[in-house]
This record gives C-alpha cells, sequence and structure tokens, in this order.
C-alpha cells in the first residue's frame, strides 16, 4: 500500500494529524494481512511515515490496533447516540436500529469483522479488549434504550440485556450476510432498506405488547 506516485505524504501538510494517520493506515494493513501477518514498517509505509515515527506515537502493533478499533467505534458511539436522543423509546430504537444499520453495512466494518473472527482469538487481550469496548458498549446503548422502553411501559416486559443481545446480533448476521450474497442466495434481491424494514418490523412486534406493535404504542 503506497502513496499515488508524485503525492506527498498527507501528514507533511498536516502534522497534527500524523496519528490519526497512522492509525487509518493501520486498519488497512490488518484487513489486508491479519494481525499476525502485519508488520509496524508495512503500516510505516502505508502511512507514508517511517517506521521510527510509528514507535514515536505508538508502542507496537497491539497498541495500534486498540487505538485505532477505539478511535472508528468512538465515532460509531458518538453517531449513535446523537441519532438516539432521550425520547419517545419507539422512536429512539427506531433511529439507533438505522444508523447501526448504515455503520455495519460500510465496506470498513465489513473488514474489521473478518479481521475479528479470522485471528483476534489468537490475541488473548485483544479479544478481551473488543469484548469490552466495542460490542459490549454497543449493547449497552441499546439496553439502555430497551430498559426506558420497557419502565415506560411501551415495550412489553422483556429482559433489556438479553433483547439488546438479540437486537444486535440480528443486526449483525444480516449485514454479514447481506455483503456475501453469493453465499446467502435466500435473501434474494432485497435491497439494505428492504431488510432494514423488515428487521424493523420484525423487533418491534417482538418488543410490542401481546396483540399489538410496539410502534402503535402511544
Amino acid at each position: 500500500m503506497t502513496l499515488p506516485h508524485g503525492k506527498s505524504p498527507r501528514w507533511r501538510r498536516r502534522p497534527l494529524d500524523r496519528p490519526d494517520e497512522i492509525l487509518e493506515a493501520a486498519l488497512h494493513v490488518f484487513a489486508e494481512r491479519g494481525l499476525a501477518g502485519a508488520r509496524v514498517e508495512d503500516i510505516a509505509e502505508a502511512a507514508g511515515v517511517s517506521k521510527g515515527t510509528v514507535y514515536l506515537y505508538f508502542k507496537g502493533k497491539e497498541e495500534l490496533f486498540k487505538e485505532a478499533v477505539r478511535g472508528q467505534v468512538g465515532r460509531t458511539l458518538e453517531g449513535l447516540a446523537a441519532a438516539a436522543p432521550p425520547g419517545n423509546p419507539v422512536e429512539r430504537l427506531d433511529r439507533f436500529v438505522t444508523a447501526y444499520w448504515a455503520h455495519l453495512r460500510r465496506p470498513a466494518f465489513g473488514r474489521l469483522y473478518r479481521l475479528i473472527l479470522a485471528e483476534l482469538h489468537q490475541f488473548p487481550e485483544l479479544s478481551r479488549f473488543y469484548a469490552d469496548e466495542v460490542s459490549g458498549r454497543i449493547l449497552l446503548l441499546s439496553r439502555e434504550i430497551i430498559a426506558d422502553g420497557v419502565e415506560r411501559g411501551v415495550f412489553r416486559d422483556v429482559e433489556p440485556q438479553v433483547a439488546s443481545r438479540m437486537l444486535v446480533g440480528l443486526l449483525i448476521q444480516h449485514a454479514v450476510w447481506t455483503s456475501q450474497r453469493e453465499l446467502f442466495p435466500h435473501l434474494g434481491q432485497r435491497s439494505d432498506d428492504a431488510l432494514l424494514g423488515e428487521i424493523k418490523d420484525f423487533v418491534f412486534t417482538a418488543l410490542g405488547q401481546p396483540g399489538g406493535h410496539a410502534g402503535d404504542t402511544e
């Protein structure tokens, strides 16, 4: 992964952005070569900096992975929280599902998810990090929205933690299937919007009061 011929590395024009650009390059290298196969010098080359410059900011490969994922997840959580501010639980959950689905359908998520499934088990510390700071924080946010709906009587009396896990798992699995349609022909020709609509209908029916639909609750 090299810079186009004749172009200067971006950090020369914006020195304060250098760490962010190293982290962005790290994610691309990890996705292409895996955690085990990636080298710090590969990341340095992709970022247009020297290997020594990378070590000025980061201790090594595992810290690069943590900080790169932490930054990406931080931006995702900020976006999800902004999309679902305090208010009507049905509207909040609807906006959360829409925003999270948009995140899951980005190519960057697909690359990261494949990396996690393939290699993270080889790095126990990074596995714990991902469970705590990535999947755990997404589950916490959706759980809080569902718990608010249960407390207000908008959603039926479900265990919020369980419902949150079901919701997030449903979204992630459909995103994985949609990114590999040739392996999952049962999706047919449904568009992303159509799949999102089906997921929402299922979720809000499951959360609704007996004989009703959560989206129909006043």
